[in-house]
């Protein structure tokens, strides 16, 4: 009972002073609770914003996620024509079997933002978005290269004095816990390592001030983000590339199932200047005990064929004459530039 309490008592050390929000943290929808299930289905729709001469047909989204051993991600995408999404209404399909590698390695960056911040909100993940934040910035340093060595080592040395007692209790009194020390000065520096920060110091994170609320603001170099103070909601972040920039504004942050937070509304300026307009329509997550994810996606795209072959103007890529509305402006379908 002594061991368990000595131990309880350094991981609540370890925990008070590892308040302070780590980068990789902030970038995992902190505020939304774990998952509870296998299979994620984010809704969405997709609008590209008009201009002058022309207005373009939103998009529909299913973005399927299905979580598989050792952490590896299967992903189906289904684009629809209308926003009920029924089968009629299946327009293209997409399938990959591992879903990270594509997304990290993405040149384009508003693409590779997008289905980031889709694993960001649908999977609780930073894993996507850490990559952009390694390729882009000129400041980011990663939790695990953060990590305070010290007060690691000081742990595991814990964890080995424990287990060398608990299977001898006869040699508890020849070992000395390493923390408590065998002098003043070695019980002085055990103590400053515990009083330390389970992480580096993030000079990149400040915390300010705007009018009556606080924010925290981040900047990296080449990425800079903000996020409220207490709950830790991304609010605006920005990815830089030379000259060119992709801005991201996020907003209406709800509870779309009972436990799961996602912003309703995100605004995301491509790199050239074009808005889309991005608004999350639903939230899901099961248990998958149905087929895998590949049989479901074989169906789609069954599905999206037959389509095509009753009508082939459901295909995206033939455009036909466009039809102007009573402003005057032509209604363009088109894939945003988002999406895959």
């Amino acid at each position: 009972m002594r061991k368990l309490l000595s131990l309880a008592l350094f991981f609540t050390t370890l925990n008070i002073y590892a308040v302070a929000p780590s980068v990789e943290g902030l970038f995992r929808n902190p505020n939304s609770q774990d998952l509870d299930g296998n299979l994620i289905i984010l809704k969405a729709m997709i609008e590209r914003e008009a201009t002058e001469e022309e207005y373009f047909k939103p998009s529909f989204y299913k973005f399927i996620f299905s979580i598989e051993a050792e952490q590896r991600v299967k992903f189906l995408q289904v684009e629809y024509s209308e926003g009920k999404m029924s089968n009629d209404e299946v327009v293209s399909t997409l399938f990959l079997n591992n879903f990270f590698p594509k997304v990290k390695n993405d040149e384009l960056i508003e693409r590779s933002l997008f289905y980031s911040l889709l694993t960001m909100y649908g999977l609780n993940s930073s894993e996507a978005i850490s990559s952009i934040l390694k390729r882009y910035s000129m400041n980011y340093i990663s939790n695990k290269d953060s990590l305070n060595k010290e007060k690691l080592d000081l742990f595991d040395k814990y964890k080995k004095y424990l287990t060398a007692v608990k299977e001898n209790e006869d040699i508890k009194e020849e070992l000395t816990s390493p923390l408590e020390g065998e002098d003043e000065e070695a019980k002085k520096k055990i103590q400053e390592i515990r009083s330390s920060s389970m992480y580096s110091e993030n000079k990149a994170l400040k915390l300010v001030k705007e009018g009556r609320n606080f924010f925290l603001n981040l900047d990296l170099g080449g990425v800079t983000a903000k996020f409220t103070n207490e709950e830790h909601r991304l609010v605006r972040m920005k990815v830089s590339k030379g000259t060119s920039d992709v801005e991201s504004f996020f907003s209406d942050y709800i509870l779309f199932n009972g436990r799961h937070e996602l912003p309703k509304h995100i605004m995301i300026k491509d790199q050239s200047n074009i808005n889309y307009n991005v608004r999350f329509l639903g939230l899901s997550i099961f248990n998958n005990t149905g087929d895998d994810l590949a049989k479901r996606a074989l169906r789609y795209k069954k599905i999206e064929e037959e389509n095509l072959a009753k009508n082939p103007k459901k295909d995206l890529m033939s455009q036909e004459e466009p039809v102007a509305n009573a402003k005057g402006q032509k209604l363009i379908t088109q894939k945003p530039v988002l999406v895959y």
